[in-house]
């Protein structure tokens, strides 16, 4: 008679399975977008049947929707970007939150692309993929709007917020627009941060 699995032991499994149906669809969206992804070549990738990837996620739509939002909290240091304005000059705050934005979009640039051209298709679709810059958004609107009420900077807060994500968001997604930008990053955020400090420091 077989010992009964731990129960720690059978969730451990359980995730372990989840992640694995997760990874596989990213791979897959990645290059598929929603359409093209097939819960059959999910469930084959991520050595799973399909009634298994159904009893995890339900639907096609709510697999990738966990998909995105897995991968965008998992890719996005919020907790260190939050931290980013606790130490440090102006300058030094807003060159560690260049840094760790630009970090994060990199690591899931795949996934801004698909979603960003299904976006085009269908604006309507998954909210999931928006989460990420929501939270992002959310986040630099405060540290902005601080600064600005102590002095150390001018403007509107949710503006600044805007303009400085949107450096970064150019640099990472823009480079086969601009070609080959092969300067360190360390470079590239000091030169952004100087910048934004030209229009906005008091």
């Amino acid at each position: 008679m077989n010992a009964a699995v731990p129960e720690t032991d059978a969730l451990r499994g359980a995730d372990q399975t989840r992640l694995r149906i997760l990874a596989a669809t990213r791979e897959l969206y990645a290059s598929r977008g929603t359409k093209g992804t097939t819960t059959r070549e999910v469930a084959v990738r991520a050595g799973v049947n399909e009634a298994t990837l159904f009893r995890h996620f339900g639907t096609k739509q709510q697999l990738v929707d966990a998909m995105l939002e897995y991968y965008g909290r998992l890719e996005t240091p919020w907790q260190e970007i939050a931290l980013a304005n606790s130490y440090g000059t102006l300058e030094e705050q807003l060159v560690a939150l260049g840094t760790r934005s630009i970090e994060a979009m990199f690591r899931k640039q795949d996934l801004i692309r698909m979603t960003l051209a299904e976006e085009i298709s269908n604006p309507g679709g998954s909210s999931c993929a928006w989460q990420s810059p929501s939270e992002a958004r959310r986040i630099l609107v405060e540290f902005f709007d601080a600064k600005t009420r102590s002095g150390e900077l001018r403007g509107d807060a949710e503006l600044l917020a805007c303009s400085f994500m949107s450096f970064f968001y150019a640099y990472v997604m823009g480079r086969k627009i601009w070609g080959a930008y092969d300067r360190p990053v360390d470079q590239v955020v000091s030169n952004i941060v100087e910048l934004f400090l030209n229009g906005a420091r008091t």
